[in-house]
Parts: structure tokens; sequence; C-alpha cells
């Protein structure tokens, strides 16, 4: 409702306006829109160009903190502070004891003074009484572009907590109803800033309570009592950038002389954050050991925090102020810790100095204590930097309830001292007998492995050696006369021609022989025939001495060898998995040898490491083929072998394979005893803890896997070109070992 309607209905003015503000109290707690609600709602009432509302601060400054104007007919002051100089002591006081309502009009020269309640608010006079207006206050409102201009006081608990303002442009005057229309919302203000206070001080208990029960958790959830967790924690709660906590030691006196000379035997200290800087030589070594750190606690019987909000204004700490003057602390709360009337320690909180800034209207010189009015009301920004902070009284309060919770952490953390060295002689005595159990056990798993793996691979690595002797003398036989068969094929085909050169017309029965033995063709074919023997002559010998190389049976435990013989012996072996007919598996070989020496290895062993690698990658891309085919989709599996020298001592080996790859948990038990993912039946988990056997103890080198889910598998084995007096295993190893974990 505008004001052009108030002549006509003003109690349906001022019943309207207090409806809507009292409905927009009871159904938000957010006391800013409240405020917005109200300045907007007051200001259309009124008819004038600016209403706002302003809030006193502690230091009697103040603030506008809602606005609402007209057509920018007078500039926002949304946001900006006024001096307290600007609201005289002897105005603020005729506030808050009488309550008044001022009403201003420059034009005419008068100031008004209303009280809040008139006799009767329908009356014809309007209940104000004038007085002739200070030249100061008019040039001060001129200044701003005001000509009239009304203020209510907002009370508070009996407090003067702000002022509802209205601004106008132009001469004004304000009617009975119209001030008691006001007055109305501005009570109505009050019980919404009461309302307001009241949720602000229950959500202040709540979070007092909430901080209190999380530090009490952290410091009573574990029998060894969490104190740097409980001291983060504390020191987050009050925004600060560090903290101390010094626990004093038991034969720690409270005496001024004791102080000065600390016995620092049991003491202990937890720091976190911002510290305060002392040299190494400094005495005291500690902030609390210092005198004006107790001192104060010492008149008291029940012992209060002490919050210092400027540290370089206490004159007792001087003697320290040089450690923090490298810092930007500037505020401390020391909160004493007591245990039945007895001083345990102190819990400090730290706060840096900060940097404030303050929009004015207007610039203007505090030290004059604005002897002139300002001729502008511009926003004009102030910052001072090195400012201390306050602490609250709420802080104060939740700093006293903390440290009793430290109070009782300290108790229970020295009790738990105390039981952790009664039971320190019975823990190393178990602790030893464990250790001589543990290495015992150790013992029995590697002597138990390499007794299966010596069994298993003893006999098989026989089998091999005997297997390849056994072909290896009929293969000679073969070879050798295919060279004598050729010689003689070769020189009856050449009589046969010499027969049909010298003797064109045989016999009928030499022609129909020569016919049904096709003999043209039999010339053709014969010397191919051959050749194709040698050649799979030759398959079989490569195929046995690929079976000694990697058996190694007739050969030195430690040779000189070339290690691409041994892969190359190994890739033969199982040359049937990588192209199996049976599965439709056909795997990928990539060889990408480097230029490396010869390595002073064992050689069937390090054939046996190469044998359960490559096994166990053609076992993965099995697994994964069977897996993709039953999904409808495959990629091609492949193995590459990688060789290359990474200095003059060392040499590394890569087998790397496009698996499923396996998960970190897997991962990290691959090396163990009888770990295996196969099922059951198809692997002992002896392959690779064997093989990381061989290559670290056997030659002194490094065994390692990298993998993850869907990325395959890839072990690295990096062995010296010389040997490094390896620790001998158990029992020797015999090559050959498939498993794959």
């Amino acid at each position: 409702m505008t004001c052009s309607s108030s002549p006509n209905h003003p109690s349906l003015d001022r019943e309207s306006l207090l409806r809507r503000i009292t409905n927009r109290i009871r159904q938000s707690l957010d006391l800013q829109e409240i405020l917005d609600t109200t300045a907007t709602e007051v200001r259309s009432v009124l008819g004038t160009d600016r209403v706002m509302i302003y809030q006193f601060h502690p230091d009697e400054s103040g603030r506008v903190i809602a606005e609402s104007i007209q057509a920018d007919r007078l500039p926002s002051l949304m946001g900006l502070s006024f001096p307290a100089d600007d609201i005289p002591p002897h105005a603020r006081e005729v506030f808050v004891k009488s309550q008044v309502r001022s009403v201003v009009d420059v034009v005419a020269g008068r100031i008004g003074q209303s009280l809040p309640y008139p006799l009767d608010p329908k009356a014809d006079s309007d209940g104000i009484h004038y007085r002739p207006l200070d030249p100061c206050h008019a040039e001060y409102l001129t200044a701003m572009g005001v000509q009239s201009s009304l203020v209510v006081p907002i009370i508070h608990q009996e407090r003067l907590w702000g002022l509802l303002v209205s601004h106008h442009a132009e001469t004004k005057a304000f009617s009975a109803e119209l001030l008691y229309a006001v007055q109305l919302v501005v009570e109505q203000l009050s019980v919404a800033i009461t309302q307001a206070e009241l949720l602000r001080q229950t959500c202040e208990r709540a979070d007092r309570q909430s901080t209190i029960n999380h530090i009490t958790a952290l410091l009573h959830s574990s029998p060894s009592i969490e104190l740097q967790s409980a001291l983060e924690a504390t020191i987050a709660a009050f925004h600060g950038s560090g903290g101390r906590l010094f626990i004093i030691s038991n034969t720690f006196s409270m005496r001024t002389e004791d102080i000065a000379c600390p016995i620092e035997v049991d003491s202990e200290l937890y720091t976190w954050g911002t510290q305060p800087v002392f040299l190494e030589s400094q005495t005291p070594k500690y902030l609390e050991q210092y005198s004006a750190w107790s001192e104060p606690f010492q008149t008291q019987t029940t012992l209060r925090p002490w919050a210092i909000s400027d540290l370089y204004q206490i004159p007792a700490f001087q003697p320290f102020q040089a450690a923090f003057r490298a810092t930007p602390i500037r505020s401390v709360l020391i909160v004493p810790l007591q245990i039945r009337q007895q001083l345990t320690g102190y819990l400090s909180v730290f706060r840096d100095e900060i940097e404030t800034t303050t929009l004015w209207a207007g610039q203007f010189d505090s030290d004059d204590r604005q002897l002139y009015p300002r001729s502008s009301f511009a926003a004009w920004c102030e910052s001072k930097s090195g400012q201390a902070r306050l602490w609250t009284k709420s802080e104060i309060s939740l700093a006293k309830a903390v440290g009793r919770q430290f109070s009782l952490a300290i108790e229970q953390h020295r009790l738990y001292r105390q039981v952790q060295r009664f039971n320190l002689d019975l823990e190393r005595q178990v602790a030893e007998r464990t250790a001589e159990l543990s290495q015992t056990l150790e013992n029995l798993q590697k002597a138990q492995a390499q007794l299966i793996q010596t069994e298993k691979m003893s006999s098989l690595g026989q089998l091999v050696a005997g297997v390849a002797h056994e072909i290896n003398n009929p293969v000679n036989f073969i070879y050798g006369n295919l060279t004598h068969v050729t010689s003689y094929a070769r020189d009856l085909l050449e009589l046969v021609q010499l027969y049909q050169r010298y003797c064109p017309n045989p016999g009928i029965q030499v022609q129909s022989k020569a016919e049904e033995i096709d003999l043209d063709f039999l010339e053709e074919d014969f010397p191919k025939t051959l050749a194709s023997m040698r050649v799979g002559a030759d398959r079989i010998r490569q195929i046995v001495l690929s079976l000694r190389n990697f058996s190694r049976v007739d050969q030195a435990e430690v040779k000189l060898i070339d290690i691409h013989e041994g892969l190359d012996s190994t890739v033969l072996i199982l040359q049937h998995r990588l192209k199996n007919k049976s599965t439709s598996l056909e795997i990928d070989l990539i060889k990408d040898y480097g230029d490396i020496p010869l390595i002073e290895c064992y050689v069937g062993q390090l054939n046996q490491v190469f044998m359960n690698l490559i096994g166990n990658a053609i076992d993965a891309l099995e697994d994964q083929h069977f897996a993709q085919s039953s999904l409808g989709r495959s990629e091609p599996p492949t193995i590459r072998i990688q060789t290359e020298q990474l200095n003059s001592e060392w040499v590394t080996i890569r087998i790397q394979d496009n698996g499923s790859g396996m998960t970190e948990e897997t991962r990290r038990h691959l090396f163990d005893p009888f770990f295996t993912t196969k099922a059951v039946g198809k692997g002992t988990g002896l392959g690779l803890s064997i093989s990381h056997q061989i290559i670290t103890e056997k030659h002194g080198g490094q065994l390692r896997c990298i993998s993850a889910p869907g990325q395959g598998a890839e072990f690295i084995i990096e062995i010296p070109v010389q040997p490094v007096q390896p620790v001998q295993p158990v029992q020797p190893v015999q090559p050959i070992q498939t498993s794959r974990l």
C-alpha cells in the first residue's frame, strides 16, 4: 500500500504494514531478510526517498545493514560505516532513556522529538515538540542531500541496538499516525532481533557441544589417548593458526624458582601449526617454563583461561616476545590444565594478526574527533594491518570446557604410560620369543618349499635330459646317413639319365615300368623329399639342443652364458602353447633383444625362472581368451620379451603380457610361498616364490611385478653381470616350473 492512500485510510496503512511485518517475522528466522523487508515496507508507507536500518557496534560506531531507496533520488549507503562521533553520547542516552523519535526539517531549521506512545494517536496534534536545529547537524544532513529525516531507536534488552532512519530529499511532514505505525514496526523488529539472538545462542550452544563431543571422542575413543589429533581439532575449532599442549612432569613444581630452572624429564610437548621460534641455546627451552606464563595462575583457586588479544601489550611477555616476532602470531589463549587442584599442563591456541578493511561513509579524521562536518559521504576504504582479534566470551567458555576434557585425558594418558612400563618387560620377552618362532617357521616354510620343488623338478629335469640324450642318438644316425642317401640318389638319377640318352628306345617292359613309377616326377620330387627330411632332422636336432641348453645337466652350475639363448630355448619348448590348435589360441611373441654382455649365472635355475614367467603369461592370456570368447570380444594376445643393459654392472629382462592383470592385493602376495590364484590342482603356488628366491638370493638381483586390473602384467628381472656373493638357498632348485602363481 502506498503513501498516497494514507490520508484517507491511515489506520488501514498502519494495520496492513504491521500485519506484513508480523507475518514476515513469523515466516522467517532470517534476520537480514526481515530487516530488508521492513526497510522496503516502511519506505513504501512513508513515501520517502530512503529508509535504512543502522546497527551499532560495541565501540559505538555503526553500519547500515539494510536499505531501501526510491529511484536513486539519494545515493545508497548500504554497507557503509559511520564513526561513533556522528551520533553524540547525549543523543544515544536520550534514545535509550526516553526512546524518543527524532524528526528533522532542515528547511524549517528545526528538530522535533516525539515520545513513542502519545496519549491519543488519532489526535489532531502531531505530538512533536520542536526546537531549533543545530547548524552543524543541518550542514551534516545537507551534505547527505537530505532535507527531512525521521529517526526511531531500536531497543533490544534495554540497550540501543540500532536506528530505523528515513531520509527524504525534500521537506516532508510525518503525522502522529505514521509515527505510531513506525513505532509498532520497530517494536516488532525488536521481537525479531530477540528471536534471532535466541537462535544464534542456540546454534552456538549446539556448535559448542558438538565441538566438545568431537574432541572428547578423540581423547577417549582409544586407550592410547590421541592427544595430537585432539590438539589439532581444538585449534581448528578456535580458528587458530597454531597451538601447543604442554604436559608437566610429575616432579614439576609450581614454585617460581623451579620454573626458572625446570626439570624437563618426563615432560611432553605436542605442537601443531605456526610456532614461536626459539634458539637452541635459549633457556628455558619451552614457553611454558617461563614464570610469566604460569604466574597468573598461581593466585587462582579455580584456574580460568587467560585470553590475550595482543601479546605485545603484556609487559611480562617481553622475555620471549622475540620468539613471536618472526611469526604472524598476535593473540594467545592459555588454558591451564589441572587434576585435583594440581596443575598438570597448559593448552595454548595462537591466532595470527589480521588486516581489517572498513568502508566509511565519507573520509574523516579520527584524531580531530570530527570537529567539522564532512562535505562528502562517498565510500572511503580504510585498511589497517597488524590488528589483534578479540577472544569472545563464548570462546573462553568453550576453552574452559575443552580444558576439562584434556585434563581428564592427561590423567588417563599417565595411567596408560604406567601400564605400558609395567608391561614393557613382558612384551619384550614375548617379542623375542615370537621373533624366534617366526624365524623358525620361515625356515621351515622355505625348507618345505624347496623340498617340494626339488622333488618335482629333479625327476623332471632328469627326464628332459634323458629324453634329449635318447633322441639325439637316432637323430644323429639319421642326419649322418642323409648325406650318403642324397649322394646315392644323385648318382642313380644321373645313371638313369645316361641310359635315357644312349638307349633312347628301351624295351616294352622298361617303358611300362617307367610309366608305372612316373619316372619324370620321381626325378624331380626325390631330391626335394631328401631335402625335406634334412630340414626335419635339423628341427629335431634344434629341439634336442634346446632341451640340453635348458636343463644344462652336462655343464657346470655357474657359467658365463648368453641370456638370449636361454630365452630362445624356453620359447621353443613352449612353442606348442603359443600356437595352441586345440583352443584356437595364437599368441604373438615379440622379441626386443638389446645388446647385452654375457652373464655369469646359475644357468639351469635362471632358465627355470624364464619358464615360470613365460608360462604364467601364457596362462593369463588363455584365461583372458576364454573370458573374452564367452563375452563375444577378443583382442590379439601378445607376450613381449625385452632385454637391455642398465649400466656396466646390471642387466634387465622384462616379460610383459596384455592379459587381464591383477589387483593390488594379489600383487602384494605374488611371491609368498603356496599363494596361488589357480584352481585346486592346477598350481602349487611355488613357481613365483622359487623364482623370486633364485633371482634375489642366488643371483643377488631383483624380481618385481607391475600390474593393474585390465592392464596386463609386467615382470622385471634385474641381475648383475658379475655375482655379488648371493645368499645360498636351503637346497638347489632344478629347472622348469610352469605354475603361474
